[in-house]
C-alpha cells in the first residue's frame, strides 16, 4: 500500500468517526433537552396573540410561519442569514485551506524515501 492510500485509507476512517461521534452527540443531547424540559403549556401571549389575529390581513399569508419572517421580521431573517453564510464561509475556507498540498506532500514522501507500490522502500 502506498503513502498516498494510507493516508486516504485514515482520512477516511477519521472522517467516518467524527460523523459517528457527532452523530452519537446529537441524539445524546436531543435525549436530553426531550427528557429535562418541561411540558407545561401556557397561554399566548399579548405578542402571540396579535400575530395570530392580523397575519392574514397583514400580509395575506396563510402560514403564520411565513408572514412572521417574510414580512414582520423581514430584514432580522436577512441579516441572520448573512451572518450564517458569513460563519459557514469562514469555516469553509479555515477548515479547507491545506487540502490541495496533500497529493503533493504525499508526491514528495514517495520520491524522498522511495516508496513503492507495496507501501515500503525494499521492493521496487
Amino acid at each position: 500500500m502506498t503513502a498516498r492510500k494510507k493516508v486516504k485509507k485514515k482520512k477516511k476512517e477519521r472522517e467516518v468517526l467524527t460523523s459517528v461521534l457527532a452523530a452519537v452527540l446529537i441524539v445524546l443531547w436531543g435525549s436530553i433537552v426531550i427528557v429535562t424540559v418541561p411540558l407545561n403549556y401556557t397561554p399566548l401571549s399579548e405578542v402571540g396573540s396579535h400575530y395570530l389575529e392580523r397575519s392574514l390581513p397583514d400580509t395575506g399569508a396563510r402560514n403564520v410561519v411565513a408572514a412572521i419572517l417574510a414580512d414582520y421580521r423581514l430584514y432580522d431573517t436577512l441579516g441572520e442569514a448573512t451572518v450564517l453564510f458569513t460563519a459557514i464561509l469562514g469555516v469553509t475556507l479555515i477548515l479547507g485551506r491545506n487540502h490541495h498540498r496533500t497529493d503533493e506532500k504525499i508526491d514528495q514522501m514517495d520520491e524522498l524515501y522511495g516508496g513503492s507500490y507495496y507501501g515500503d522502500v525494499h521492493h521496487r
